[in-house]
């Protein structure tokens, strides 16, 4: 293949504002949370743009938007692509990098005049973010055949199904598991997203080489108390539920920072019932996290936090229940790595390897095929947030490897 790979920087910059168009107004920043009008409309605007290139493109029974443009030979595939939704009041390139980079991959090829062996499949993923139920990854979690089902009966804070939130935007629970994809015919899957952190910039390092994602573990904690009067009641004789979810939310922090290098601790939310000042908190919920690359110590961290909560409650008279959904960390695939290292070499762009501390669907799609992440700097390390920014510089330059990357794993991977 001799095309000449020249990705069109005001087309992708017209693809990132298109999307950042989708938002909820409401609110500041970005923000298209998944299973939200505007990101209905994300989706959609995805699959018309997938149409507009040529890919035969179409919306499968777990929300996951899919095109796929045929190879010469056709049978075996590459896949690429990432995620439109965005945490609320988020940022413009979170996800969006990776679909608005795998469609104009496709148009260089068509431009350049290169037609892959492999069928070439670009997806943007279904609710890549945490929702409103603590679930995330769902559409890629269906895809590869791991969407427990279980999660259809999570509720939120008002008492809805995660099942009937999915039907309310047109999704039909009782069919996602249908998205199944055939892996055994993917050959690799390769995803370009933004760092979200500050190691590129500071190296001043144009592509990131993601080594491995880091595992999750995520929970839920209800603490069950005694309403009382807060003008009457003794602070001996208080089963306050509040303070016990408060001393555990410090735990949360006191456990991640003696924790190894890279290791996290976040406490999301925290709710009381009653939310009055002059009533003794009866019920607290609380939501968070821990992630890292050691399995073990998250393992050991869930034990920690779970004793921490008990003694918070116990001496307080106050009942606790937590649940626990954890992602174990994965390791990307080395041989697509070296692949996708000789390709940024090749193109003449720097280079560091690194992990990721953020989740992505290519976590999931690593244990189904060989897979592997390049990363492009944000500026100040900054994500999740209004200020997240990323050069349309290298944007190109990770558009430019993504496709490099993708030609190689056509020629090698038979």
């Amino acid at each position: 293949m001799d095309g000449v790979i020249a990705p069109s920087a005001d087309r992708v910059r017209e693809d990132l504002a298109a999307l950042a168009r989708l938002t909820d107004s409401a609110q500041p920043g970005w923000t298209r949370t998944a299973l939200s009008e505007p990101d209905v409309a994300g989706r959609e605007s995805v699959l018309a743009r997938m149409r507009e290139v040529g890919l035969d493109a179409r919306i499968d029974p777990a929300g996951n938007v899919i095109g796929v443009r045929r190879g010469a030979r056709g049978g075996r595939m590459l896949m690429t692509g990432s995620h439109t939704d965005t945490v609320p009041s988020g940022g413009r390139f979170d996800g969006m990098v990776g679909v608005v980079g795998a469609l104009e991959v496709v148009r260089a090829f068509d431009e350049a005049g290169i037609r892959l062996d492999h069928d070439l499949v670009v997806v943007d993923f279904f609710g890549e973010e945490p929702n409103r139920f603590g679930l995330s990854c769902v559409g890629s979690r269906a895809l590869t055949g791991v969407f427990d089902t279980a999660m259809l009966d999570v509720l939120d804070e008002e008492g809805r199904s995660f099942g009937d939130a999915l039907a309310a935007v047109g999704i039909d629970p009782a069919t996602m598991m249908a998205s199944t994809w055939p892996w055994d015919r993917v050959d690799a899957f390769i995803e370009l997203h933004i760092e979200q952190g500050p190691m590129l910039e500071h190296a001043g390092t144009s592509i990131g080489l993601v080594s491995s994602i880091t595992g999750i573990s995520r929970f839920r904690a209800l603490f069950g108390g005694r309403r009382d009067h807060a003008g009457t009641t003794g602070m001996d004789r208080r089963a306050d539920a509040g303070c016990a979810a408060a001393g555990t939310v410090l735990a949360v922090e006191r456990i991640a920072r003696s924790g190894p290098d890279g290791a996290k601790g976040t406490t999301g939310g925290v709710t009381f019932t009653p939310a009055a000042v002059n009533v003794v908190t009866e019920a607290a919920e609380m939501r968070g996290e821990f992630r890292s690359i050691d399995d073990e110590w998250l393992r050991t961290a869930e034990e920690t936090l779970a004793s921490c909560a008990a003694e918070e409650s116990a001496g307080r008279g106050v009942t606790v229940e937590m649940e626990w959904l954890p992602q174990a960390p994965r390791r990307l695939d080395g041989s697509v790595t070296e692949m996708c290292r000789r390709a940024v070499d090749d193109l003449g762009l720097s280079r560091a390897e690194l992990f990721s501390g953020a989740e992505h669907d290519a976590a999931f799609i690593a244990a189904r095929s060989p897979t592997a992440m390049l990363f492009v700097p944000s500026v100040g390390g900054r994500s999740h947030c209004p200020e997240e920014w990323t050069e349309l510089d290298d944007v190109i330059d990770g558009i430019r490897a993504l496709a490099e990357s993708l030609r190689r794993a056509d020629a090698v991977r038979r």
